[in-house]
């Protein structure tokens, strides 16, 4: 556009311009407009000859390497409706990816595992105010958001009624309100904890990431952290790979980490602890666990709070049922829970995770190192966001407070005692 500011064309087109004006009988107008329009039309007509100089879409696809492209699948994918673009389009204003930059680095620095890059695109598809998050081209989320509203978490007795439109907030499903920017004072004093329509999406989305990053840890990204480790700790890479661990194996260690929000940014300790365990088992189940009492520091900081731990803990007897149910096959060690035990355990759980509700804290079993992982594989069907950690992982400089424990009925108690 610069050559064309400089060249005889656009004079010519400013000529013709004035002509144009003339012949209509209309004034002819400042200099400086007629340039802007000149190089309007001048950008107009090359827009149409690169358009016309790209092929159609029938004949694009000729290429049978041309249909490759259409298999790429994003790791992580965000789309929007028409109305939240301004909340992502950086030339807009919006601030979203910038918080996800934020966030990609914290969770870096806490977790270990660097988030891949997420893809964001509007699509007509969905409503003005709607967004889904997608992983590996699968849609796992979605919500929708107000922009010129704020969203009012109830509180669980306010001191006043807030008018508003009912809704979930997406991220924790906690009871709402979308509220107008002038109720919004009112509704703090009445105890809502009010949040702005950015920082709603963002939360849904870090959170639902935090929640799939164990299917987003594949090879590459597990040789990645090799190599990193390489730059620090050349001998202990060269001792794990390929003489006692494959990638793939290590693959699925870090993911069995990540899938009950274990850290694996001790990336040497884990791999140390690994090599030692192999030694007297293949079981990745079991190497995994002891990779978790190597880690009960990174452990007991990533869910303790303020040198305290609120757990619920099981009856030594139903500890002792729960043992009795584990089972061996070919492919490993699994838990063959009765149905009635199950249902005991999985109803007096319901009542004990209000508590945690209400303390606004992680819901924690804990059990002994056997059944750990076992029983962790069963709660995670009824309570996905409930973890279950070993005595072992604890360190002993903590406070463990029990809100609750899971015993049998008065007749299988008995029974099992006999």
């Amino acid at each position: 556009m610069e050559q064309y500011l400089q060249s005889d064309d656009f004079q010519t087109d400013i000529g013709a311009l004035v002509n144009d004006y003339c012949a209509q009988g209309l004034p002819v107008p400042p200099m400086e407009q007629l340039r802007e329009e000149a190089a309007a039309e001048a950008a107009a007509v090359q827009m149409q000859q690169e358009e016309a100089a790209q092929p159609s879409a029938s004949e694009y696809y000729k290429d049978i390497n041309n249909v490759y492209s259409l298999l790429t699948v994003d790791p992580i994918e965000m789309e929007f409706g028409y109305s939240l673009i301004p909340m992502v389009d950086e030339n807009s204003g919006g601030k979203l990816i910038g918080r996800i930059v934020i966030f990609r680095r914290q969770y870096a620095q806490d977790m270990g595992f660097v988030i891949p890059s997420i893809r964001f695109h509007d699509s007509s598809a969905l409503g003005t105010n709607q967004y889904v998050v997608k992983i590996k081209g699968e849609e796992v989320a979605r919500g929708e958001i107000l922009v010129d509203y704020y969203l009012a978490l109830e509180p669980s007795n306010p001191a006043g009624e807030i008018d508003g439109i009912e809704t979930v907030e997406p991220a924790y499903g906690i009871p709402s309100r979308w509220i107008l920017p002038e109720n919004k004072e009112m509704a703090e004093i009445y105890g809502y904890t009010v949040i702005d329509p950015l920082s709603v999406m963002q939360t849904h989305l870090s959170e639902v990431v935090r929640s799939h990053a164990y299917e987003l840890l594949g090879r590459s990204e597990v040789i990645q952290l090799v190599e990193n480790l390489k730059r620090t700790a050349p001998e202990v890479v060269e001792e794990a790979i390929p003489n006692f661990l494959t990638y793939a194996n290590l693959e699925r260690i870090l993911r069995n980490l990540l899938r009950e929000g274990v850290p694996i940014r001790d990336l040497g300790t884990i791999l140390e602890t690994a090599v030692d365990a192999l030694g007297s088992t293949k079981d990745l189940d079991m190497v995994t666990e002891n990779i978790r009492g190597a880690l009960s520091r990174t452990i007991t900081r990533r869910f303790c709070e303020h040198g305290q731990l609120r757990v619920v803990t099981l009856d030594a007897e139903v500890e002792k049922r729960v043992i009795a149910s584990l089972s061996k096959n070919e492919q490993g060690i699994y838990l063959a829970m009765g149905p009635d035990l199950m249902q005991q355990i999985v109803t007096q759980l319901a009542e004990l995770m209000k508590k945690f509700n209400d303390l606004g804290q992680t819901p924690i079993v804990l059990t002994s190192q056997v059944i750990r992982v076992y029983f962790s594989r069963m709660l995670a069907q009824f309570y996905p966001n409930l973890y279950v950690l070993a005595f072992n992982e604890i360190t002993s400089d903590v406070q463990i407070q029990s809100l609750g424990n899971i015993t049998l009925a008065r007749g299988e108690r008995k029974a099992a005692a006999v």
